[in-house]
């Protein structure tokens, strides 16, 4: 029996219909738990034909619409009208699986003050198969209770968690991951719970996920510049960090980093292209290079300065943001 009796539920959302299915997904995941639940959808910055969208949300939702400059400070002015004793975070692109609230109070009880769900896939396209593969590479080795970065696409929070440390809402990208660091740093505890489950929609367009990669790098990178004794779980993180600092120095940089970045993304584009033909685990070690190609890319446009980058212009495609 939990101790916890009321839950917020957090989800931003951008123009995209999902949502209803989200929140519907959220209602049926109360599996276990028989306490009330808040549901707050974030409507970020959504054309204004999307409130015929939300009209058809489940009765009782809470929408909250947002000009926050980044979904980040969107979800701190969802913390703020929460009234829940733990908080949880999911995406308009996600569905929450049945037990998936049960599974994260579960943890909470027994002491986590923060928990990362595992996300698995909606599609089954081979581009969903191998971000899918990419994604649970850092979750393979863990066991429950472990500790390890977080995501918003399915966390949990105490409340009083946020009365500490809060979403960095200055950037676009990785201040979820600051987010943890930051609260582990304070004294909360971290866990990984992979029983507590939501299924995500992958956009299966690898160029995509690369260019994403490129401006996780930069965000990583970032977070260690402003955060240097920061402890990260992910040691391939601090040596691309080492390596970025040293090639950092080097006049070459000022083309080199845009070109580790321009060939990263070609080569994905060419993955997704011919790479049907071989081996999956080829095709998977693959795109492993070139996302870390693209992380190292993104830590080294952090040292030349310069705005956060977007997949968007990185990737060359619109409405992605």
């Amino acid at each position: 029996m939990t101790s916890v009796t009321r839950v917020s539920v957090i989800i931003p959302v951008r123009d995209d219909p999902a949502v209803v299915r989200t929140v519907r997904a959220v209602r049926a995941a109360c599996e276990g738990f028989a306490g009330d639940i808040q549901v707050i959808v974030i409507d970020h910055a959504s054309a204004d034909g999307f409130a015929a969208t939300l009209a058809q949300l489940p009765e009782g939702t809470l929408v909250h619409r947002s000009d926050a400059p980044t979904v980040y400070a969107a979800r701190n002015e969802a913390i703020d009208r929460a009234s829940g004793e733990a908080l949880f975070f999911t995406d308009a692109d996600c569905e929450p699986c049945p037990g998936w609230i049960a599974e994260g109070l579960r943890h909470i009880d027994r002491g986590a003050s923060v928990v990362q769900g595992f996300s698995g896939s909606v599609g089954a396209t081979r581009g969903d198969a191998l971000i899918q593969w990419r994604y649970e590479a850092h979750l393979r080795p863990l066991a429950p209770g472990d500790s390890t970065e977080c995501d918003t696409r399915n966390l949990a929070v105490r409340r009083e968690v946020f009365d500490r440390v809060r979403f960095n809402g200055a950037w676009r990208r990785a201040s979820d991951t600051e987010f943890g660091l930051m609260a582990e740093g304070a004294g909360a505890a971290v866990e990984y719970c992979p029983a507590m489950r939501v299924q995500h929609s992958h956009n299966p367009d690898l160029r995509i996920f690369v260019a994403k990669q490129i401006c996780h790098g930069w965000g990583a990178q970032r977070i260690m510049r402003e955060h240097p004794d920061v402890r990260w779980h992910g040691g391939h993180l601090r040596i691309v960090a080492a390596v970025s600092r040293v090639v950092g120095y080097w006049p070459l940089n000022v083309w080199g980093a845009p070109a580790i970045g321009r060939a990263a993304l070609a080569g994905a584009s060419a993955l997704e292209r011919w790479g049907g033909v071989l081996p999956f685990r080829l095709q998977a070690a693959l795109l492993t290079a070139l996302d870390k190609a693209g992380a190292l890319a993104g830590h080294l446009m952090y040292e030349l300065g310069g705005e956060e980058p977007r997949p968007s212009v990185l990737a060359g495609r619109t409405s992605l943001d």
